[in-house]
This record gives C-alpha cells, sequence and structure tokens, in this order.
C-alpha cells in the first residue's frame, strides 16, 4: 500500500463516525399519525383549501367542494368527547382550555379549546414544525409539557368557531409565529410528500407513529 493510499484510507477512517452520525434527510421529515382514532364515515368534514385567494374550493387531490373557502387546516368527524392523541413527538407550549365546549364562536381567535405541540429539531430542514388540534372539549387540554406521538392532549368538542363537534388539525412549516399553513396530505393540488406516516387506499392516515 503505497503512503497517499494510506493516508487516504486513515482520513476515511477517521471521518467515518461523522458521516454516520450525519442524520439521514428521509429520517428528518416529520411524520404525522391520525390524531383521532374516529369510526366516523366519511372521516373528514372539511379539507384545507388551496386555493382561497380566488374565492374556489380545492383539497389536495384538486377535489372541488371538500374544503371550504380559506380554510386553514383538515377536519375530522368526531362526536364530542373523542381522545385527541399527540400526532408526532414534540413539547405542548400553547393551549387554551377557556372555552364552553359549545356555542363560543369567537374564543380562543376562532380556535376555541386547544393545544399546539413544537416539534422542533425534528423537521424536514425548517424550524418549529408547529401541529395545532382545535375547538377540544373544554377542561380536557392536557397542560404544557414533552409529548411522545399516540400521547392523549385532550377531547373533541364544539368549541370557538364551529358548527359541530370534531377536530381541526392543522400543520404550520416554520413555528407558531407563521402564516403559511403545510397540508399534510400529498396530491396534485399539495405537495408531492405525504406528511402522515401511512394512507390507506380512502385516504385515511393510520394511527402508527413514527
Amino acid at each position: 500500500m503505497n503512503t497517499k493510499f494510506r493516508k487516504q484510507a486513515v482520513f476515511f477512517l477517521l471521518f467515518l463516525p461523522f458521516l454516520i452520525s450525519l442524520p439521514n434527510s428521509a429520517e428528518a421529515l416529520v411524520k404525522f399519525r391520525r390524531p383521532i382514532s374516529t369510526t366516523l364515515s366519511p372521516v373528514y368534514s372539511a379539507f384545507l383549501d388551496h386555493n382561497s385567494a380566488t374565492g374556489a374550493t380545492l383539497g389536495y387531490g384538486c377535489t372541488v367542494g371538500i374544503p371550504y373557502d380559506k380554510h386553514e387546516g383538515n377536519d375530522f368527524r368526531a362526536t364530542t368527547g373523542s381522545t385527541i392523541y399527540a400526532g408526532a413527538n414534540g413539547g405542548l407550549f400553547s393551549r387554551n382550555d377557556g372555552c364552553a365546549t359549545t356555542g363560543s364562536s369567537g374564543c380562543g381567535s376562532g380556535y376555541g379549546n386547544y393545544a399546539r405541540i413544537d416539534h422542533e429539531g425534528a423537521a424536514d430542514g425548517v424550524s418549529g414544525m408547529v401541529s395545532i388540534y382545535a375547538h377540544m372539549k373544554q377542561g380536557t387540554v392536557i397542560g404544557f409539557a414533552s409529548v411522545l406521538c399516540g400521547a392523549q392532549i385532550g377531547q373533541t368538542g364544539n368549541s370557538g368557531t364551529s358548527d359541530g363537534p370534531h377536530l381541526h388539525f392543522e400543520l404550520r412549516p416554520n413555528g407558531n409565529g407563521s402564516s403559511a399553513r403545510l397540508d399534510p396530505f400529498a396530491g396534485s393540488c399539495s405537495q408531492t410528500t405525504s406528511y402522515w406516516t401511512s394512507v390507506n387506499s380512502s385516504g385515511v392516515p393510520g394511527t402508527a407513529c413514527q
């Protein structure tokens, strides 16, 4: 073995642990489980509106009519008191639990009782991915804490701007201060990558954690 080759081999072996320690880009992408185990059909009452600037309503697959104008999240149908689960590991840093379960339209800035979880440190190149769980039942929102994916964080209600019990699930890609929204569904009117851990043939996300 010549001297130049030996030096290159030694350098590679010294550098190898660093290469192994680098995060895999696929692993860095935050993936979410379905935040509610509802059995109602259809599972959804509304999707994120991908064309709110023009007044048209387009879901992630360019389906007209399933979202409503300027809707900024995805709504899962549920009866009052259904368990809501954290979609991924993170820290609950913002909450509201002071709204009546039903009939408090402007309370909580329209979100009613809600929990917001920060997933910073596990996002796909952005800082502070936040998931929001809104319209909860009063008295069920957990306190500030670190949470694991699948942990119970509250129960469904009809608080805030809501016309029936359901869970409003929303993603913000750049933290709580961002006005941007990220649709977890992949589709022709959304992004090419799904942020769900799995989706069945009916388009329903699974409940397995990342």
